[in-house]
């Protein structure tokens, strides 16, 4: 998740203490004051759409779209438009290794080793990681992810995912599993792979059947190369408040990111995880006890949303909530999603957007307030600044030549090319000029808020290139 997740953990709890009390019964109806501050929402931060779902005990009460899918052509926003749902995949691959372990096929603790031999780990500390490890973010393996994140369709060959996990198990862990907290795309892609060899069929058919198809999420899917009419994402701008991108998509990093759903089919999937398992067709889909313990409080971590947290299989759980809140958020650099259950009031909600800007995220609050029967809390106009982009530093030719290249970072591959006397970036699927403050340091001269002013640091590590994002996010050149 981007960076400006760190400062939002304080407005969730400044601006939610309403929901801190018991929840009284919900008004009915109540969906007139959600569209109103929904509409509202979206108004004062001039976001294109979203798609928002209530479920109260084991009913779907609201799930409605609002805004645009797509500007340009005015396709409205509904609750059944397509949209790639970002990390929120994670809870659902966990969905998947508890399927395996209702079948006796897997155990949560046993070392990975076992079930996939072929795959040399370099690190012999890797011989102890467990799927417990992989769904906690205790697994020692390296953060993000390797690879051109950001084109559709990207890698979606069928060796994509296993090339990934022999390039992934040839590197270092960060610390022997279980010694550390480290949020991995690379730890949850190696659960996919885990899920892909046990059951004998492709991480993307064995979602579909296991997890999709008994829970009812029949407009859902791994395979999102495959889906028509995606909505379109948009990246946040200071002039042009909405720029349309490409959402960061690749089939290697599927189980950590790519899963493609509605908002109508999360709201089938957060009946069952609010009701130990039970479907709104009333089927089971796991036990009660492997339900509650994807939702156990299991090791200490840091929130994606701000703050300290715990994270379960998947979820971070907490109280942000003034009560017990299971909640799990989710981006594609275009798109976000968010999941808050509240277990002990019986209530969860799903939220998609397609544009990142957590200035947004106050409106959980107010849904929740809602439906427990108060008020909404206003969400913040948006009024940013620009940064200041400093005067350019004359750079030699053959300065700025040493650093051009494509390099693998945590977003994905970043390249730099020398266009005359400057550099130019493609980050995050956006070409963008930059302005050299030094031989070596670099700023972003951008319209989008997400990557105006941040700085590139270039240096050379023996015969690598290394670069530096803000200051860490490192990087290393593939290639000159």
């Amino acid at each position: 998740m981007p960076r400006r997740l760190a400062s939002i953990g304080s407005v969730f709890l400044s601006l939610l203490a309403s929901c801190s009390g018991a929840a009284p019964a919900p008004p009915a109806p109540y969906a007139a004051a959600l569209d109103q501050a929904i509409g509202d929402a979206l108004a004062r931060r001039e976001l294109p759409g979203a798609a928002v779902v209530v479920i109260e005990g084991n009913r779907i009460t609201y799930s409605r779209g609002h805004g645009k899918a797509d500007l340009a052509s005015g396709r409205p926003m509904t609750d059944s438009t397509p949209i790639v749902i970002g990390s929120t995949s994670k809870p659902i691959t966990a969905l998947a290794v508890l399927r395996l372990v209702q079948q006796n096929a897997v155990a949560l603790d046993t070392p990975i080793v076992r079930y996939i031999p072929e795959i040399p780990f370099a690190d012999a500390r890797a011989a102890t990681m467990t799927l417990r490890h992989l769904l906690t973010n205790r697994s020692g393996l390296p953060i993000g992810f390797s690879g051109p994140a950001y084109q559709r369709p990207s890698v979606v060959d069928d060796d994509a995912l296993e090339r990934l996990v022999r390039t992934m198990a040839a590197e270092p862990l960060l610390f022997a599993p279980g010694e550390g907290y480290a949020y991995s795309n690379r730890g949850w892609a190696l659960a996919g792979y885990v899920v892909q060899r046990v059951s004998g069929v492709s991480i993307e058919a064995f979602l579909s059947r296991e997890v999709f198809a008994p829970l009812g999420m029949s407009n859902t899917t791994l395979e999102f190369w495959k889906v028509p009419d995606l909505a379109t994402g948009y990246r946040e701008g200071y002039q042009t408040r909405n720029h349309p991108g490409l959402p960061s998509v690749a089939r290697d990093y599927g189980a950590s990111g790519m899963v493609v759903s509605t908002a109508q089919d999360m709201a089938r999937l957060l009946v069952a995880m609010l009701n130990d398992g039970r479907t709104v067709s009333g089927s089971q889909f796991l036990t009660p006890e492997l339900i509650r313990e994807a939702i156990r409080p299991q090791f200490p971590a840091q929130s994606e949303l701000g703050g300290p947290t715990h994270y379960g299989l998947g979820w971070e759980v907490d109280s942000t909530f003034g009560a017990l809140t299971v909640k799990k958020a989710g981006s594609v650099s275009t798109m976000v999603t968010l999941w808050v259950l509240l277990p002990e009031r019986k209530t969860a909600v799903g939220f998609a957007f397609n544009r990142e800007d957590y200035g947004v995220i106050p409106l959980v609050g107010s849904v929740l307030s809602i439906v427990a029967g108060g008020e909404a809390a206003p969400v913040a106009l948006w009024s940013g600044t620009p940064p200041v982009i400093p005067s350019p530093t004359r750079v030699a030719t053959p300065a700025l030549d040493r650093w051009a290249g494509r390099y693998d970072t945590r977003y994905g591959y970043a390249s730099f090319t020398r266009q005359g006397d400057s550099l130019v970036t493609n980050y995050e699927g956006v070409d963008s000029r930059l302005v050299a403050t030094s031989e070596s340091t670099f700023v972003i001269d951008s319209d989008i808020v997400k990557h105006a002013g941040r700085i590139f640091t270039f240096r050379r590590r023996g015969a690598a290139t290394i670069l530096s994002i803000d200051g860490d996010s490192l990087g290393i050149r593939m290639a000159p």
